[in-house]
């Protein structure tokens, strides 16, 4: 069981300078256009708008797919993360999710959203419990097995999927995803909200809430963020102190409000402060890499083991590793991860290429040239043009002796 807590303050203006580039970047990359889910969809540049008839539903619902960068070119399995709610949070979800996997803070993932039509299906698909004020209301269960007996098989079917879903939902998409939790163990691995509206109904989710708990199937990771909301920030403390009156092993959570947001403009920050905390042990610690290959092994095959589908150790996880840890000046760090990498992958020119980086930036220009030497002689006649640079540079560099 794992519980964390705080309230903070984020930089003013922050949250909507970020929107703003998200919207620009989705206005850009995702174009229109539809096929039907029984026919192959056309691929697209960054993302696909198919459709789906449901049968659980009684209709036939839009539902967008955006691919990580490389997949149309590799084999690779990617964990999905389900946007609930209106497309509007697709326009942010997937420049973050580029944006954090780019940088090796989350793997690359699958985004998929099945948006709702219109706020009937929003009150409709998010509600457990139907109230007199809103007519369509209490369609939960439905849309839950809608997820879990069609779009989920849907997306396996059709798409190169790990077992690995994250499922995030904003104000009432937030309370369904809560629910998903509790009526639905292990169909999701995390869960992200924002803004969740747990007080609605009179709380009724809060007053089933602690016996769903005690069913040793519920798992996961939860992040339940929120802005300075009256509203809803009451509902989500006393979730967390339901959370903590019992013993979850599997579960763990945690609460985050941002004092400076309110329900609109807290969506951005819970998103991507939930993508990280739910991957925050994604980048190996730097004592880890400092034991040797079989602790770096067995911290990945932990990793595995959490989120529940193979992650290896490759040359491109401890090189990114690295280069973040030269970003960040951090030398010494650097040239465990980096030379660890060598000893893993003694034949790959890149490796020695990083090296080469580092000791360039560490002043060592004989250590630099050296290692872009090795980086010649590794990449060799199968990749001249790449050896002709190497070679080059470390010239360059021999002119400091």
């Amino acid at each position: 069981m794992k519980k964390q807590s705080s309230i903070r303050p984020v930089r003013a203006g922050a949250a909507a300078v970020l929107l703003a580039a998200c919207v620009l970047f989705i206005s850009a990359s995702l174009p229109a256009g539809s096929a039907r889910a029984q026919d192959k969809p056309e691929p697209l540049l960054a993302g696909r708008k198919l459709q789906l008839a449901s049968k659980v539903l009684e209709e036939t619902r839009d539902v967008w797919v955006v691919l990580p960068a490389g997949y149309e070119d590799g084999q690779e399995r990617y964990p999905v993360l389900i946007q609930l709610g209106d497309l509007s949070h697709l326009q942010y979800s997937v420049p973050i999710v580029e944006l954090l996997a780019k940088n090796g803070h989350i793997p690359a993932m699958i985004v998929a959203a099945c948006p709702e039509p219109t706020p009937r299906h929003h009150y409709r698909d998010s509600t457990p419990t139907a109230v007199d004020y809103l007519p369509a209301s209490g369609g939960a269960p439905r849309f839950l097995r809608f997820l879990r007996e069609e779009l989920v098989p849907y997306l396996e079917e059709n798409f190169r999927t790990q077992p690995y879903r994250v499922l995030c939902g904003h104000g009432l998409s937030g309370l369904f995803a809560v629910y998903a939790v509790l009526e639905s163990p292990g169909s999701f691995g995390g869960v992200i909200t924002d803004g969740a509206s747990l007080t609605y109904d009179g709380s009724a989710i809060l007053k089933t809430a602690e016996a769903k708990l005690a069913d040793p199937r519920v798992r996961g990771s939860i992040y339940l963020g929120a802005g300075n909301e009256a509203e809803t920030v009451p509902g989500l403390q006393a979730f967390v102190r339901l959370l903590e009156r019992g013993v979850h092993p599997g579960l763990e959570w945690t609460l985050e409000v941002e004092r400076d947001e309110d329900q609109g403009t807290a969506a951005v920050p819970a998103f991507f402060g939930g993508l990280k905390w739910l991957h925050r042990a994604w980048r190996i610690p730097v004592e880890a890499a400092a034991k040797g290959m079989d602790a770096v092994r067995a911290y990945y095959a932990g990793l595995s083991e959490k989120y529940g589908y193979d992650i290896p150790v490759t040359e491109k996880t401890l090189a990114g590793r690295g280069l973040q840890l030269i970003r960040e000046q951090r030398f010494e760090d650097a040239a465990v991860v980096l030379k660890l990498n060598a000893q893993a992958f003694p034949d790959s020119p890149q490796v020695y290429h990083s090296l080469a980086m580092l000791y360039e930036r560490m002043k060592d220009s004989r250590q630099a040239a050296a290692n872009y030497e090795v980086a010649a002689e590794k990449a060799g006649p199968a990749q001249p043009e790449l050896a002709k640079y190497f070679r080059a540079q470390a010239e360059r560099l021999k002119k400091n002796f």
